[in-house]
């Protein structure tokens, strides 16, 4: 496969496209739109890390391509409160310099709710929010744009139409068909129709529910089976879920006084969504059935509802501190109910089966997905797949939103539902898609890397201190010490100290220190014998020099391959 040129800017004229995340992956949207030299961003999301990327609390686009190309940005277009689609926007106006932000009213209360959180000298402060009209065309340098209204588990979901000269663009944004949303705001179908009929040239679609047939469930199709699990409950009920999902909230605040409870709510982000919520008259609810944390142990058990989730809204994160308990202000105890009103991550069934059996084993009930009825899913089913791309018949599609088999399984569908192979661009983070009179094609790759962060030690984590990270918690650290003079000959050492590995307790790690020993004392000897004789060998060169001798002595020795640092102490005449 040919390597596509890495872009730093995107000269064409024409329109252009390109995902900075979501593809492949779940989370991080962040898609550019570029017309006559001018970029509208689409979204700004953030990713939750797997159990393989150690020291990493959250994952970002990379801003490298628009910090070289801010003079060209119109404005930030937000479509979610999710924090897959919002969660990134306090760090992007941080490195990248945005005009304005134009959201639904929730999200512009969500920001607001956000800037207040943060310093008041952070660039948020200063952006100029504008709170939109759905179906209302808003110029924006070259674009148009408007927002149309679809369903989600958060409120005030929107997908997005850009007009771009004789190109339009419709943008699907994470959404599903529901029949009876709680807000009774139902999907405009009709609007997506009518579009399609004026002619589509590229949809972006959400690919997240392929694998799923039939149609996604309604939220309010919960509300009775969240009552069975509250009301049979005798002690505490503690519900994790995602700090977004305003619908479910307004469930579980019924339930709660139906079921003559108390609400505690926990976790920066679901308050956020709540107040945002109560805002725009989204959410209902008596101010004196929540009770703060000092009153928690005021109230009898049976009377309590706890709504909590995690960092930046993950429910996981939530579930994983309390078994540990770990989760600040509150730990379980014998006779809770959870109810984890969330999907399963990707790779993290192993977990959720370890921390299902400490639960149990401390009489603590649990509940969990959608299997045991306490969960729906946000994205659209196969069927309601079929009909958007049936309404909307799209000149080229793009399938997004997803992981890669995702992915692969939407534009399959595609396919199938009358669109040619040629007209679906699986497009990957970064690359390029170019509609130039009618024609689409790859331009190139722009740098797509994600951002790793991680809260305690500053903004950005390299990916190498991952693989670092990765290797030591597997294979351990071994630190090698030595002695030499200014020419560098070894005066004493090397000396060997290894942790957290359970091969230093073996009969062979002896016999690789042995051998690492005379290897490494070898290699010294013949590089200085190489080295003429007003040369001498620098600190940076013996470093290399005993990693690479050390890495293949491991490997042949022991199989292995830890993380080594190397300590160097110079003798001064």
């Amino acid at each position: 496969m040919k390597q596509e040129e890495l872009v730093k800017h995107i000269d064409s004229p024409h329109l252009s496209i390109v995902p900075l995340g979501g593809q492949s992956e779940l989370g991080q949207v962040l898609w550019l739109v570029s017309y006559q030299g001018e970029i509208l961003i689409v979204d700004a999301g953030a990713a939750y890390p797997t159990r393989e990327s150690p020291g990493v609390d959250l994952l970002l686009p990379n801003t490298t391509f628009l910090e070289a190309n801010q003079d060209r940005i119109k404005a930030l277009l937000l479509t979610s409160g999710n924090e897959e689609y919002f969660g990134a926007v306090p760090y992007l106006v941080k490195h990248v310099t945005i005009p304005k932000i134009m959201a639904s009213k929730f999200v512009c209360c969500l920001l607001e709710q956000t800037k207040q959180d943060l310093s008041s000298d952070h660039p948020l402060q200063d952006i100029p929010v504008e709170n939109i009209e759905v179906h209302k065309s808003y110029k924006i340098g070259p674009f148009l744009a408007e927002w149309i209204r679809v369903n989600d588990s958060v409120a005030q979901v929107c997908a997005l139409r850009i007009s771009a000269g004789p190109n339009e663009i419709v943008y699907m944004t994470s959404f599903k068909l529901d029949q009876t949303p709680l807000d009774r705001q139902m999907a405009d179908l009709g609007r997506l129709a009518q579009l399609g009929e004026q002619g589509i040239t590229l949809l972006i679609g959400s690919s997240a529910g392929i694998e799923k047939p039939g149609y996604s469930e309604s939220e309010s199709t919960l509300r009775n089976r969240l009552q069975l699990r509250v009301s049979g409950a005798e002690g505490r009920v503690i519900v994790l879920m995602s700090g977004t999902n305003t619908y479910r909230l307004q469930i579980l605040i019924d339930i709660a006084k139906t079921t003559n409870r108390k609400i505690l709510l926990l976790g920066d982000s679901l308050i956020r969504s709540t107040v945002a919520s109560a805002m725009i008259g989204n959410l209902v609810y008596e101010p004196d059935l929540e009770i703060s944390l000092d009153d928690l142990n005021k109230v009898d058990d049976e009377r309590v509802l706890v709504i909590a989730t995690g960092k930046e809204g993950n429910p996981m994160s939530a579930l994983v501190e309390l078994a540990d308990g770990t989760y600040k202000g509150l730990s379980t105890k014998s006779g809770d109910t959870i109810i984890y009103s969330s999907e399963i991550q990707p790779g993290r069934l192993r977990q959720m089966a370890m921390i299902l059996d400490q639960f149990l084993l401390a009489d603590i009930k649990i509940f969990w997905g959608e299997e045991q009825g306490v969960h729906v899913s946000r994205t659209a089913s196969q069927e309601e797949l079929k009909l958007i791309l049936s309404l909307s018949k799209p000149n080229y599609f793009v399938p997004a939103f997803g992981e890669g088999r995702h992915i692969t399984h939407h534009a399959q569908l595609a396919n199938e539902c009358g669109i040619e192979n040629d007209s679906i661009f699986a497009l990957q983070n970064g690359q390029i898609l170019t509609v130039d009179k009618g024609d689409a094609y790859i331009l190139g790759r722009i740098e797509y890397q994600a951002v790793l962060v991680n809260r305690e030690h500053g903004e950005r984590i390299t990916t190498f201190t991952v693989n670092e990270r990765r290797a030591m918690s597997s294979e351990g650290l071994i630190t090698i010490s030595l002695v030499i003079d200014q020419l560098g000959k070894l005066v004493s050492g090397p000396q060997f100290d290894c942790s957290a590995a359970s091969f230093r307790y073996s009969l062979q790690w002896k016999d690789a220190c042995v051998e690492m020993t005379k290897n490494i004392t070898e290699a010294l000897e013949r590089r200085i014998s190489e080295l003429s004789s007003n040369e001498e060998l620098d600190d940076i060169a013996i470093r290399a020099l005993v990693r690479d001798t050390a890495f293949k002595t491991l490997r042949s020795q022991l199989q292995t391959k830890p993380v080594l640092q190397i300590i160097i102490q110079r003798l001064v005449s």
